[in-house]
């Protein structure tokens, strides 16, 4: 699944495209109505129609199209792909929906697993009740992540991974924040002393920040604009390495289903 990276890589692919563009209508070509998290294609038609996008942001793994009157979200999930390009025919039974634009340009929704969603909704305060701190904000600094580790006693993997606490990490940022502070995917929270915890926050914005800078991580499913892919898996130190000798240790990496998540870890 698309984690903060590649969310942002999208984003920042795609807005200077969309900016100012006038929503006309919009299209359900495979007719797979669930796309529509809270409406039918009817109630987007008119919700949308002659709406202007007047920016595009993240939070989360929420690309939100902010229009002249509310908003527009989009969760890629696992396959979920945006393209201006008309897709050829053998992706276009893959379309869930299409953003036909005044200008007579168009924004189509690949997602072969079916799992992307999009919503309308007045304002975001339901999403910001829902998701926890943006990780490359001010406010998550190493005081922060402290506190929150004392006061939790939760497995790390699986406490970084929920989404009520940090927003937007995954599977591969975890794995190489955890691996990079030295900490063990299945330590305690409370357990984690003040300078390996200082140390995870500085990583965790290191890591994010770099696989911005390098468009995200293409392992398996993710693409942006005309199929191209992102360039963080070069820069991988553990993740999808195992048995492969830590770049630290030089034993084997190991892999472990943690939380029902592949885990890496030296």
């Amino acid at each position: 699944m698309p984690e903060l990276p590649e969310v942002q890589t999208v984003i920042n692919h795609y807005e200077p495209k969309l900016i100012n563009k006038i929503i006309h209508s919009i299209e359900n070509p495979n007719g797979y109505v669930k796309v529509f998290e809270n409406g039918t294609l009817n109630d987007y038609n008119f919700l949308l129609s002659g709406k202007s996008i007047k920016s595009i942001f993240r939070r989360g793994k929420y690309i939100i199209l902010n229009l002249c009157s509310g908003y527009l979200l989009i969760h890629l999930r696992m396959t979920g792909k945006l393209e201006m390009d008309k897709p050829n025919k053998k992706n276009m039974k893959h379309v869930s929906f299409k953003l036909k634009f005044q200008d007579g340009s168009n924004l189509f929704f690949i997602d072969v697993r079916k799992f992307g969603r999009l919503y309308f909704s007045n304002n975001l305060s339901w999403l910001n009740n829902k998701l926890g701190i943006e990780p490359l904000s001010s406010e998550f600094n190493s005081k922060w992540l402290y506190k929150l580790l004392k006061s939790h006693k939760r497995m790390m993997k699986p406490f970084l991974l929920d989404q009520k606490f940090i927003a937007g990490l995954g599977n591969i940022y975890t794995d190489e924040a955890l691996w990079s502070s030295g900490i063990h995917p299945k330590a305690i929270s409370k357990n984690i002393n003040k300078n390996r915890s200082n140390l995870l926050a500085i990583e965790i914005k290191n890591i994010l920040n770099k696989a911005i800078k390098y468009q995200g991580t293409t392992i398996i499913n993710f693409s942006y604009g005309n199929n191209k892919n992102g360039n963080f898996s070069d820069e991988l130190q553990i993740f999808g390495k195992p048995n492969l000798p830590c770049p630290k240790c030089k034993s084997p990496i190991i892999k472990k289903f943690i939380a029902q998540r592949g885990t890496h870890f030296c």
